[in-house]
């Protein structure tokens, strides 16, 4: 049975901090969280394909935070959709982040987070994905 991170490794962490110039240090517990820049979305996601897959697991966790962050709905909307298939495609690698985001128990809207509900979904058949253009 293949074993997958469930959680991000510091070795990973200098690995993307070394590749995308990002500061780190071993105190940072939510490294990920903290760094992750929703301007740099692109440049995260064109590498993602390109990592191994502990490296990937970080990644995620940076992609979504800048989904998360990103203040344009239009904008919001169209990284998510960019998102879902490699969610999909990597339901296994990225349960833990998958869980973690969908925020499952949360019965008030401030227990979670705006993407909660699209998490949520993914895997679920629920996730369609569609062009947006001009994003």
């Amino acid at each position: 049975m293949d074993r997958h991170p469930a959680f991000p490794t510091s070795e990973a962490r200098k690995a993307l901090a070394s590749r995308f110039g990002l500061w780190y240090d071993d105190s940072m517990q939510d490294w990920e969280w903290e760094v992750a820049n929703a301007e740099h979305f692109d440049e995260y996601l064109a590498a993602y394909a390109t990592l191994p897959e502990d490296q990937r697991f970080s990644l995620m966790e940076m992609l979504i935070q800048c989904v998360e962050d990103t203040t344009s709905e239009l904008t919001f909307a169209a990284r998510w959709y960019r998102l879902v298939p490699l969610l999909e495609m990597n339901q296994n690698l990225h349960e833990p982040t998958i869980e973690y985001w969908a925020c499952r128990g949360a019965t008030d809207p401030e227990e979670a987070f705006r993407i909660s509900g699209k998490m949520r979904r993914v895997g679920q058949g629920g996730s369609p994905v569609v062009a947006i253009r001009g994003v």
